[in-house]
C-alpha cells in the first residue's frame, strides 16, 4: 500500500508536501506513509481516495483501477470541486446548472432549424 501511495502522487504529479496539504497533513506525512511497513491510518487512506478520487480497492490491495474516475476532466472538476469552500462550491453546481441549460436550449435552437 505504501508504494501506491507514492503511485498516486507520482501519477498526480505532487511532490510530497503538495499531496500532503491538499489532505490536511504536514509534509513528512507523506514521506512516512510512503516507506514500506508503514502503517497507514484509516482516516488517511480515505482522505486520499475522497481527496484525488482514487479507486479504495486498488489502493488497499492493488487490485483494480487506480482511479475510481477514469476521465482526466471529471477527476479535475472533482479535485476542484473539493478545495472549494460550501459557499463556492453552491455556485459552482449553479453555474453548471446554468450552462446545462443554456447548452439545451442552443441544441433546441439547432434543431428547429
Amino acid at each position: 500500500m505504501n508504494s501506491r501511495i507514492r503511485e498516486v502522487r507520482k501519477a498526480l504529479g505532487f511532490t510530497q508536501r503538495e499531496f500532503a496539504q491538499k489532505i490536511g497533513l504536514q509534509h513528512n506525512a507523506v514521506s512516512i506513509m510512503e516507506k514500506p511497513n508503514t502503517k497507514i491510518l484509516e482516516y488517511y487512506l480515505l482522505a486520499i481516495c475522497f481527496r484525488y478520487g482514487v479507486n479504495e480497492t486498488w489502493l488497499r490491495t492493488g487490485v483494480g483501477e487506480m482511479f475510481a474516475e477514469k476521465d482526466p476532466k471529471k477527476r479535475e472538476i472533482l479535485s476542484l470541486f473539493q478545495e472549494l469552500t460550501p459557499p463556492f462550491q453552491d455556485r459552482l453546481l449553479s453555474d453548471a446548472a446554468g450552462l446545462l441549460k443554456l447548452q439545451t436550449q442552443l441544441s433546441e435552437t439547432k434543431e428547429e432549424s
